[in-house]
């Protein structure tokens, strides 16, 4: 069996994520696993509890019509219908992932996920919500408005 580097298991846990494997999320989630939301205030411990949040999520999970792997670089892009990602930094142990999802509503979040490996696994996490919005006229004179949905 080959061991997986830091930022291979990352994004192994990203794709987990992104295509609701809860089987996988427990092959990648280190039992001490945590995922804080410092927005709410909320703190999800251990891979059973992210599991049930997934599982329950009151839309239920959006219907999957497939998905697409590009790699480039050192970067890579997952993306399915709702969820995908921007973008994967970081070094050692540390990740930063940003990603764009949609809502069942239609809404579309912005969304940035930082951990910490310990093991091979995901050990500590935050992670921010935000959703979009429609810029303010008051500083128009002095930005760049960018066409919906794109990203740097």
């Amino acid at each position: 069996m080959t061991t997986l580097t830091a930022r291979e298991a990352f994004e192994a846990y990203l794709a987990a994520l992104t295509q609701r494997d809860l089987d996988a999320l427990d092959a990648l989630m280190h039992p001490d696993a945590e995922d804080a939301f410092p927005q709410s205030g909320e703190r999800v411990r251990g891979a059973a509890n992210l599991k049930a949040i997934i599982e329950n999520y009151p839309e239920g999970a959006p219907e999957d019509r497939g998905r697409e792997r590009v790699e480039g670089a050192e970067d890579r892009w997952v993306t399915t219908p709702t969820f995908k990602v921007l973008r994967i930094e970081g070094t050692g142990n540390v990740f930063t992932a940003v990603h764009r999802a949609q809502y069942p509503d239609g809404s579309e979040w912005h969304v940035i996920l930082i951990a910490e490996m310990r093991d091979g696994k995901a050990w500590r996490m935050q992670t921010y919500f935000a959703p979009s919005f429609e810029p303010p006229g008051w500083r128009a004179q002095w930005v760049e408005v960018d066409s919906p949905g794109s990203s740097s």
